[in-house]
């Protein structure tokens, strides 16, 4: 049985709490406390797979009490559920927080939310690697992708466009800011999975908060990783989310599932960015080991590690809220159907002509598997609504 620790310290709002859950008994153990110094007492005693509390407590505030809950039970999936607490508490919590619920919050809300995170507990059975994920507030950023992004925004002439723009390009940008945008702080109606529209409706005020204040993006300090490249994998995952887009459009109305295709491509390989900049000696193993024996990249990531990319992936974006569906999608396309993606890949087929090099510049590479490439042209991203060319070849 999954055990749930909510913290808050009005005993109205505890009791209430206690009520809405009490037909959940049989499904979860469920433990009350009213401080954050009682509940880390809780947590040294016994084990919790979620915690749940409020922001504004006396002496040891939610954020506090959440920053010290990653530091000793990184394992432990966090989440806020707070009334309005103002933009500087907001962006305090934007770290140790997994996900964030706003008071009034309905009981099905509540439960779902929970829900999920407690099934996600099934996805990695190696602890120490459950708590290496849960620690991680943010994805580096390419260096160069990371400062543009920062000097477009100290610009007097910033742009929304253009930061759209350079958030779309990077993996772990565009998942954080999905991460936030889509949380109860921010109060939008709808879910929104593109970055370029997730600015729009943050606006720029709020982004500069965000990157300049609350430090959500950091810099790659770039692993070295024999075989593996960050550039290659960011450059393979638009590519991947571009045709994605593309195959769509033919088989839907035009700008039907635009935006969760083309980001569910993007993040598609999300894990392999979680594991090179967290386990680099392992997962170098994982690479050396896939090239000398060609091998698919996720049979070997079963032999060192003992668990895929896709489910890591998986694992961190449902942590951060994320749409279950892609993150279901991301875990399938990484095992089950990797095999038929790595034989495609060999073979561009011909009746995809936008795959193969008629640039009369140099080619690019896009990296798919250890023993596959396939060559392609900026004018890929040309033909694309969403990345402008430049912003292409800039990549590349």
């Amino acid at each position: 049985m999954k055990r749930i620790l909510f913290v808050e310290d009005d005993p109205n709002v505890l009791q209430g709490l206690q009520r809405m859950l009490y037909p959940l008994r049989r499904q979860w153990e469920m433990v009350f406390a009213q401080s954050g110094a009682e509940a880390l007492q809780l947590l040294a005693a016994n084990h919790f797979d979620v915690v749940v509390t409020d922001l504004r407590m006396p002496q040891m505030d939610g954020v506090q009490f959440l920053t010290e809950v990653r530091r000793r039970h990184p394992d432990t999936v966090r989440i806020t559920l707070s009334g309005d607490v103002g933009q500087t508490v907001a962006l305090r919590s934007v770290g140790p927080a997994h996900q964030c619920l706003a008071k009034p919050c309905d009981p099905e809300t509540l439960q779902n939310v929970i829900a999920r995170a407690c099934a996600l507990r099934e996805l990695l059975s190696d602890e120490a690697l459950k708590g290496v994920v849960s620690r991680m507030s943010s994805l580096p950023a390419l260096p160069d992708l990371y400062l543009q992004l920062v000097d477009e925004l100290r610009s007097p002439d910033a742009s929304l466009q253009t930061i759209g723009a350079l958030l779309a390009q990077d993996l772990g940008m565009t998942a954080k800011v999905l991460q936030l945008v889509n949380s109860a702080f921010f109060g939008l109606p709808r879910r929104v999975s593109s970055p370029a529209q997730a600015v729009n409706l943050l606006g720029l005020e709020t982004v500069k908060a965000l990157v300049l204040s609350a430090h959500i993006f950091s810099q790659l300090d770039e692993a070295d990783i024999e075989g593996f490249c960050l550039r290659a994998l960011e450059m393979h995952s638009l590519a991947t989310g571009i045709l994605a887009r593309r195959i769509l459009a033919t088989r839907q109305a035009p700008g039907a599932g635009d935006d969760h295709t083309l980001t569910a491509g993007l993040l598609h390989d999300i894990g392999k960015l979680v594991l090179a900049v967290n386990l680099p000696d392992r997962y170098g193993k994982v690479v050396v080991l896939a090239r000398d024996q060609s091998l698919p990249v996720e049979d070997a990531e079963r032999q060192v590690l003992g668990t895929t990319h896709g489910e890591v992936g998986a694992y961190l974006l449902g942590l951060w809220g994320c749409r279950t569906r892609s993150s279901k999608w991301r875990r399938f396309t990484t095992t089950r159907a990797s095999a038929r993606v790595r034989a495609s890949a060999r073979s561009p087929p011909s009746t995809w002509p936008m795959c193969s090099s008629t640039s009369t510049t140099t080619p690019r590479t896009v990296w798919l598997a250890p023993s596959s490439t396939w060559t392609t042209s900026p004018a890929l991203a040309a033909q694309s609504s969403y990345l402008p060319g430049e912003s292409w070849r800039r990549l590349c």
